[in-house]
């Protein structure tokens, strides 16, 4: 069984994730404003993009770009989020300086705007990015702040934020099951998981164990999970 209702700031530092290929280039920059070039070598990609004239050289191009440069560039954007003001109209400077006083990063973070009064920020460091995801709801500006996790899919032209990170408590877990990777898996039946509690991962409460997950609020919420049932 779980619990959805609460709602808070994560304690702790941020959990690691397993580096795959992007990971590593993202983290070649040390945070802030990605440079493509230094990046991800010409090279690279180059030879995995194609321009082809399928209806011959006066017609629409064609480009296919492989997934290893979709990985590698997506990487680079992995601490980003999606933040937007219900129901206000805000400037790009207005929302910054909000945000800094809210989130007080210590590292880098960039606010870009984006058509229909999305924002996009991204964090140097990756506890701060967690911090400012999970550690909801915030209020500016007399209003809320939406957010969510940026990912390649998200379209500002089309799409709204219809999910948000919430904490929730899965009780009745065995305490052999206690372990990151085992709660991340449990928490993928109830949504996108985004990190463990560190009270949890240190073992200094058993009663529940406590996962933040990313839920989408146009469906219900589910309030059991069946483990090898």
């Amino acid at each position: 069984m779980m619990d959805v209702r609460e709602r808070a700031r994560p304690p702790g530092d941020p959990l690691d994730a397993a580096a795959s290929y992007a990971s590593k280039v993202a983290g070649t920059n040390g945070g802030g404003m990605p440079v493509p070039k230094s990046l991800i070598d010409d090279a690279f990609v180059s030879e995995r993009l194609r321009v082809e004239f399928p209806n011959g050289e006066d017609g629409e191009p064609s480009i296919t770009i492989e997934p290893e440069v979709l990985e590698a560039m997506n990487g680079m954007w992995k601490q980003c989020m999606i933040v937007r003001v219900l129901g206000r109209n805000v400037p790009i400077s207005a929302l910054s300086k909000k945000l800094r006083e809210l989130w007080n990063p210590k590292g880098g973070m960039y606010v870009m705007d984006l058509p229909r009064q999305f924002f996009m920020v991204r964090f140097e460091k990756e506890d701060e990015y967690l911090a400012a995801l999970t550690g909801g709801p915030w209020r500016a500006f007399g209003s809320y702040l939406m957010v969510r996790a940026w990912s390649p899919e998200f379209d500002p032209l089309r799409d709204d934020i219809v999910t948000t990170p919430v904490w929730i408590r899965l009780t009745n877990i065995p305490v052999n099951f206690y372990h990151q990777s085992t709660l991340m898996g449990i928490a993928k039946g109830l949504g996108k998981p985004v990190r463990v509690d560190l009270t949890t991962l240190k073992f200094e409460r058993a009663r529940f164990a406590r996962v933040c997950v990313e839920v989408n609020l146009e469906k219900p919420l589910k309030g059991t999970v069946l483990i090898n049932g």
